[in-house]
């Protein structure tokens, strides 16, 4: 990495009481069990457990020598890799808040987040995918004023210094100062900040504490099966709670060890899961239904696969049948739930032996200490099967919105309630079914239509591979339903038949009004659909 440094650096923040466990000591947990096991898997490049704790002790000394207080920021601007994991636990030894950023950022969405969270060090590749990500970061150290340090991983541009170069000092001086910074942590101490998609206007950032991490992650582990036997495949963005908590984290927490993948490409995805003998995979559906389009993925031994894991988006039926006839044959455990960045990930969980049909259609249940209800306006709980607001409480739950007390008290209530915006409604056994966001929610004749539902039954077809629904608008109606439809390779489906399809399963307003047929539907980096692209591409055609 290289390199920039300028302005002044601050001092460090006062002592607080420490409170166990912490992040980092699970690193050094495991190197003092396991010390020559594998931790961190990238390319070529494969730490152990006492390599692993090496690295991190190395980067949070560098840190230190920068000035990096207690409750500074420090940024990470690349993929899944090694040094995203070495760089995020470094941090929290030193009591920093670490976050992730995604290459594909523009200068000015990097900007802001740099900005608003006053990050004091970035990190950053020199490239990505044809991506000058040396020059974001050079730009942002120029237009960001909290900035000091920039380092660079990989070719050091001219007048920097590379990451390697800055951490590979042992600086056996600092040996003792990072025994005492480290002394001063809090489980209650900001660990990791996350900004939001922003799809409701600028994103906003979400403070996950070491406790929140911990404690969440503390019931995930025995429910994915993550132990120290297991190999975990990592192939999400670094931005996203997936890699940083409910697989990243997780993998830390139980011992396993870490594949990361710096992008997701299904054929290497699946040579991958071969070759390193994975474990747990972990997606969400469209990267499942992208690997199931592939020849070679009706021959891929799964043997090795003792957990398959969901969420982010709604299941189309094929990928559970597929994943449920691997199960017939290897006995993997099938799971999928709800969660979100704010949640420190998934709250809810479908169980071991749960049907085929609650695995395609519910989100799971909360396990027991974690509270959830479904509220209507007023925020208070409805009947079980009518639709309301998705409310949960437990000690999973954010900290705060960054800098952002205005939001924070806008979702949280002082009985520690979260109100997430989502819409389900709950069963008698607590199973929960996600309807879609209330900002997707539209009416179209005074109607509510939930577009999960409609996505659901058109998914239902057996020519459809996955399918987006969205409002727009209409000069009767106000708005009515436009469903964007990817096939199956080698199916045809007409309007017609679609149209006749949904009326056999759906109330006429829910119906929608226009189809749009693809070959494929835009995604997001984290492999959801995304409806904004949609959005975007409907406002540019008109009325």
């Amino acid at each position: 990495m290289v390199c920039w440094a300028s302005r002044a650096r601050k001092g460090a923040n006062s002592m607080h009481t420490p409170q166990s466990p912490l992040t980092w000591q699970y690193v050094e947990k495991w190197a003092e069990r396991k010390p020559d096991a594998e931790a961190l898997v990238f390319q070529d490049e494969r730490l152990t457990w006492a390599e692993f704790a090496r690295q991190m002790d190395l980067v949070a000394k560098a840190y230190l020598e920068l000035g990096v207080a207690k409750g500074d920021r420090i940024a990470f601007l690349g993929m899944a890799r090694n040094e995203f994991m070495t760089s995020y636990m470094a941090a929290n030894k030193i009591g920093a808040m670490w976050l992730g950023l995604s290459p594909k950022f523009t200068d000015k969405e990097l900007a802001y987040m740099l900005d608003d969270c006053g990050a004091k060090v970035l990190i950053a590749l020199d490239e990505h995918a044809g991506i000058d990500v040396a020059g974001l970061a050079a730009r942002a150290l120029e237009s960001v004023d909290t900035l000091e340090t920039c380092l660079i991983i990989g070719q050091a541009p001219a007048g920097a210094m590379s990451f390697a170069d800055c951490i590979g000092q042992p600086r056996e001086h600092l040996d003792q100062t990072l025994a005492d910074r480290a002394a001063q942590v809090s489980s209650a101490d900001n660990a990791l900040l996350l900004y939001t998609s922003g799809s409701t206007g600028r994103p906003k950032g979400v403070v996950l504490t070491h406790d929140s991490i911990i404690k969440n992650i503390a019931i995930e582990a025995p429910r994915f099966q993550i132990d120290e036997d297991c190999r975990t495949l990592l192939h999400f963005p670094i931005n996203h709670v997936a890699a940083d908590v409910e697989l990243g984290f997780a993998a830390i927490y139980a011992g396993a060890a870490l594949v990361f993948m710096d992008h997701f490409d299904p054929a290497h995805t699946l040579e991958i899961i071969k070759e390193e003998r994975i474990t747990l995979i972990g997606q969400v559906p469209a990267m499942y239904l992208l690997e199931m389009k592939l020849p070679m993925f009706k021959d891929m031994d799964f043997s090795r696969v003792r957990t398959f894991v969901w969420g982010g988006a709604g299941v189309p039926e094929i990928v559970v049948d597929a994943l449920v006839e691997i199960r017939k044959s290897t006995g993997a455990l099938l799971v999928t739930g709800f969660g979100m960045t704010e949640t420190s990930g998934f709250i809810t969980y479908t169980e071991p032996d749960d049907s085929v049909e609650r695995l395609v259609k519910s989100a799971g249940k909360a396990p027991d200490g974690f509270d959830l209800r479904i509220v209507n306006e007023t925020r208070n709980e409805v009947a079980d099967g009518t639709v309301g607001e998705i409310a949960v409480r437990g000690p999973f739950l954010m900290k705060e919105y960054w800098n952002n007390p205005r939001a924070t008290a806008a979702v949280i209530d002082d009985d520690g309630w979260f109100y997430t915006s989502d819409l389900a409604y709950k069963d008698a056994d607590g199973y929960i079914y996600i309807s879609g966001r209330k900002s997707e929610m539209f009416k179209t004749g005074g109607e509510n239509v939930f577009p999960r539902e409609v996505e659901a039954i058109i998914e239902l077809h057996d020519s459809v591979l996955a399918a987006a629904v969205i409002g727009v608008p209409d000069e009767v109606f106000q708005e009515v339903g436009c469903a964007f439809v990817a096939l199956k390779p080698g199916c045809e489906l007409t309007e017609a038949g679609l149209r006749a399809h949904c009326g056999h399963h759906l109330a006429n307003f829910k119906v929608p009004k226009q189809f749009e047929f693809r070959t494929q539907l835009p995604l997001l980096a984290n492999g959801k659909i995304s409806k904004r692209a949609l959005r975007e591409e409907i406002e540019k055609k008109g009325p």
